[in-house]
């Protein structure tokens, strides 16, 4: 069951939360990333992903799929309070998902009334598809971008994702994932 008051997300658990800075470095990377979302989520890149990869899933449904993948298997109501949506939105991203066997519902092993959705192996076949694709596009924007400087911009946003993830356990949305 979630806590009554959410942590913030990105907080790590027990952990005092450290000043941001709001200076010139978090203004450029605040519109680095918003261009980074504007390109991921642009009809030019929208169509090369699906040509890519063959998977022509609606982005909304996408996004709830590589959250499966992140945080494992939840609960409807769960999923709905943790994401900020409307249950009827998330019941119905997940029947397409469950349609095209992406994801199952099994019991919740920690109460047998209720259900848990998950993805399906095939959803992890369907979803690596989409990343290569994706992978793909990254490498032909980031030409001119050293292996190093990738690899030290995937540490930092895989730090911001795992403390996001932490606040969401603190939460009582997801079960810590070892």
């Amino acid at each position: 069951m979630p806590a009554s008051t959410p942590a913030t997300p990105g907080a790590t658990p027990g952990a005092t939360p450290k000043p941001v800075p709001d200076g010139p470095e978090l203004a450029r990377l605040e519109v680095a990333l918003s261009a980074l979302v504007r390109w991921s989520e642009s009809k030019y890149t929208r169509a090369e992903v699906v040509r890519r990869s063959g998977a022509d899933i609606p982005a909304s449904a996408l996004r709830l799929l590589e959250h499966f993948d992140v945080a494992g298997a939840m609960r409807v109501s769960d999923i709905a309070e943790c994401l900020r949506i409307d249950i009827s939105t998330v019941s119905l991203q997940l029947r397409q998902l469950k349609a095209d066997s992406l994801v199952s519902r099994h019991r919740d092993p920690s109460d047998g009334r209720s259900g848990v959705i998950a993805i399906t192996p095939h959803g992890r076949e369907v979803l690596e598809r989409v990343r290569a694709a994706r992978r793909e596009l990254l490498a032909e924007a980031f030409t001119q971008v050293t292996p190093d400087e990738l690899g030290q911009a995937a540490d930092i946003l895989m730090q911001v994702q795992d403390r996001m993830l932490a606040g969401m356990v603190e939460a009582g949305y997801v079960v810590a994932v070892d």
